[in-house]
């Protein structure tokens, strides 16, 4: 038998040959259905891949029941926006940190906090555009504002650690990075509003 979120498919399990092709048809479907498959279920297992391709090595024989959970994308979209709060506070804290750490004149441990904070405005900066390019949430004004200043921060605490300049690379974290992160939060709330508003109207 095969499940999709709990309701029996249309899917028999005698016309597939092996797991991997039960995966393949079943993923397919929810994609039509824009949907997103969580979690795969088997014979009453949750199932997760040890080696590429490990479904495609379980005989159909071996297959007596298989479960699919699957998620909205618009759905999944709302939950990795909750999601981005901590990241604005990681980044809030971190940029904090390195700040105070510079004014001590802990220089190694600054530059590590500023490289792998570095790296996670990078990655939220690019899951909001995922966000406006993949699910047409609004560019506002607010983000367009926020995005500019960030980008223009960065590339000053930049130019100040090339230069050497500790004490400007820790007041541009200190005053500039992390009170931004309380109106990135504002943009995500709004946001959030923007995905639950379009969860709603396709529930309908």
């Amino acid at each position: 038998m095969i499940y999709i979120n709990g309701q029996k498919s249309e899917f028999e399990l005698n016309q597939f040959s092996n797991f991997e092709e039960v995966i393949i048809a079943t993923n397919a479907a929810c994609n039509n259905a824009n949907e997103i498959i969580t979690e795969v279920h088997l014979n009453d297992e949750l199932f997760q891949e040890l080696y590429p391709h490990q479904a495609e090595d379980i005989e159909i024989s071996e297959v007596k029941k298989v479960e699919i959970t699957s998620i909205k994308y618009i759905e999944m979209a709302s939950q990795i926006v909750t999601e981005l709060f901590k990241v604005t506070s990681s980044i809030r804290i971190a940029s904090t940190q390195a700040s105070e750490s510079l004014r001590r004149g802990d220089d190694m441990d600054a530059l590590a906090t500023i490289t792998n904070m570095t790296e996670v405005i990078r990655n939220f900066l690019s899951m909001i555009a995922c966000f406006q390019s993949d699910f047409n949430a609004p560019v506002t004004a607010e983000y367009e504002s926020l995005s500019e200043k960030y980008n223009q921060i960065l590339l000053e605490v930049n130019d100040a650690m090339e230069n050497e300049d500790w004490i400007l690379v820790a007041d541009l974290l200190g005053f500039e990075v992390a009170p931004l992160c309380s109106d990135w939060d504002t943009y995500l709330t709004s946001l959030r509003f923007f995905f639950n508003s379009e969860i709603n109207t396709v529930s309908q």
